[in-house]
Order: C-alpha cells, then structure tokens, then sequence
C-alpha cells in the first residue's frame, strides 16, 4: 500500500514554497472565516485543517532557522 504524501512531509521536503504556501493559507483562510460569517460555510472543519497547516509551515520554518543557527 502507497503511503500518501502528508502536508508536512511536502514542506519539508522543499523549503522555497513556504513562503508563498503560507500566503495562499493564510488567504484561504480569510475567505472560510468569511464565508462562516455569512453563513455560507458548510464544511466548518476547513477551518481547523487550514489552521493545522499553517501550524506545521511555521514548525517547520522555525527547524530550518533553527538548523542554521546551530552550524
């Protein structure tokens, strides 16, 4: 059985799109708050996985700064 590709494991295997990722998260995340607003948002749980996401970019941005203060 192939194991599928996590979020976290595709950030970490390629550091240059994290700033973007966090971006378009962080966007992607306005528009549900809004839509929550509205009463639009049927699928609330977006909200937590976007949040989670974003959690684990900024880990891993904290690791590789971590990394290179410690060379």
């Amino acid at each position: 059985m192939a194991k599928k590709e996590t979020f976290l494991s595709k950030i970490r295997g390629d550091s240059s799109i994290s700033l973007n990722e966090e971006e378009m998260l962080r966007r992607e995340l306005l528009d549900l708050k809004m839509s929550l607003a509205s009463g639009q948002l049927k699928e609330i749980h977006k909200i937590k996985e976007i949040r989670k996401s974003i959690a684990q970019l900024k880990t891993v941005q904290r690791e590789a700064i971590k990394e290179g203060n410690n060379d």
